[in-house]
């Protein structure tokens, strides 16, 4: 399943929604809701970070990565110097 920001906002939006219904019929305390909604919440954020994660990693399981030159902006130019050092 993909974390995606619209997912985890309806399953916080449901738990939102049904801790609070448990809390009034008596099948909560207000305690146990409010870890139950950290919980959730904390659950959330690691599968977001889980997910950024899996977006940022390369998408190359051989491990090759393309030699990328670099054009040397220092050429020409005066090594910096610190006053007084």
């Amino acid at each position: 399943m993909h974390f995606t920001p619209n997912v985890r906002k309806a399953i916080y939006a449901a738990a939102a929604g049904l801790v609070p219904l448990f809390v009034t019929l008596g099948f909560l305390t207000d305690a146990q809701s409010q870890q139950i909604l950290s919980s959730i919440a904390a659950l959330l954020a690691f599968f977001a970070s889980i997910t950024a994660i899996r977006n940022v990693a390369p998408n190359n399981p051989q491990g090759e990565f393309e030699d990328i030159e670099f054009e040397d902006v220092t050429e020409g130019t005066e090594k910096p110097t610190i006053p007084g050092v």
